[in-house]
């Protein structure tokens, strides 16, 4: 296996996928580097996705105060930007290299184009990714929620946060 290959199946999602296909979803990104700078900024077009192969990304979001504020940090491989492809046309947030990164391109037109063929092995193996990328972020966003209703004492009469964070688990 290349080693771009070999690094696309460490994806969440893509655990036992062949050669073949591996190179051929590969194929469909473009190779690019930033350093330090935006990505893409909170309202622009959902219009591509990204996967994140090496660095750290940050996620920040913009409150009605205008206050940028982050709410994640993205290490590879996490596959980033899909909400195109779920169905949100505009961006829910920035995306900021912190220092360089680099990530593999691929536009959400694309995508949909592979997702929507349904005897693709290639557009299995994305769809496995896409549900993988999408069930990390729910587990992610429903931890978030149960420290911030502990830390805000919502939860303490109810249960302890270990119990709200192991119950967090099933999803």
């Amino acid at each position: 296996m290349t080693d771009p290959a070999a690094q696309l199946a460490t994806l969440g999602g893509l655990a036992g996928i062949d050669e073949a296909t591996l190179g051929e979803l590969l194929s469909m990104f473009e190779r690019r580097v930033y350093d330090g700078v935006e990505i893409c900024r909170q309202g622009d077009s959902a219009d591509r996705l990204w996967v994140l192969t090496h660095g750290t990304v940050r996620v920040v979001r913009t409150t009605a105060e205008r206050l940028p504020v982050e709410v994640a940090q993205l290490q590879p491989t996490t596959l980033v930007g899909f909400s195109g492809l779920i169905g949100i046309t505009s961006r829910s947030a920035s995306l900021r290299a912190k220092g360089p990164v680099e990530l593999w391109e691929m536009r959400t037109e694309d995508a949909i184009t592979v997702l929507e063929q349904e005897a693709s092995h290639v557009g299995s193996a994305l769809r496995r990714a896409l549900i993988a990328a999408v069930s990390r972020q729910l587990r992610s966003a429903n931890t978030n929620i149960a420290k911030l209703a502990v830390e805000g004492g919502l939860a303490r009469r109810i249960v302890s946060e270990e119990h709200l964070l192991a119950a967090n688990t099933l999803f």
